[in-house]
């Protein structure tokens, strides 16, 4: 069976071509997927706990949720271990209201907040506005 990590498809297309797939690009591939997540993720997940503690009924809404759709999985006096193994995706795709909440959370407070891009040649946006080469765009999600 194959692995469906990231590395593991990496490493499948290197067999594929492995004068352009060397160790040291796919090091540099991953290295990346994993510091660009990180920021973004530390940065979504503590605007999200700011937006719990700023509205106490949805911290009350999310827990009744998780109450109900867990169930019977869990024991009252489980531990954080069994907690986390009842975590499914199966489980989560039921939990419409935590989903709501992290999606009004990035909705709120971006992760990227504001991205910009240089033009590598002269171009014109759709409303008719001409950029030059080396012109910066940036636009705020």
């Amino acid at each position: 069976m194959d692995k469906e990590d990231i590395l593991s498809r990496f490493l499948v297309e290197s067999k594929k071509d492995p004068e352009k797939m060397t160790d040291q690009y796919l090091r540099d591939i991953i290295l990346n997927f994993m510091l660009a997540g990180k920021d973004s993720t530390a940065n979504t997940l503590s605007w999200f706990f700011y937006v719990l503690c700023k509205n106490p009924l949805i911290q009350v809404k999310i827990v009744q949720e998780i109450r109900e759709v867990i169930g019977n999985n869990m024991k009252d006096n489980g531990s954080v271990d069994d907690f986390v193994t009842s975590i499914t995706e199966e489980v989560l795709e039921k939990m419409h209201y935590l989903h709501a909440t992290l999606t009004e959370t990035l909705r709120l407070y971006p992760a990227v907040p504001l991205d910009g891009r240089c033009a590598d040649t002269d171009d014109v946006l759709p409303d008719g506005f001409h950029i030059r080469k080396g012109d910066e765009v940036s636009y705020m999600a």
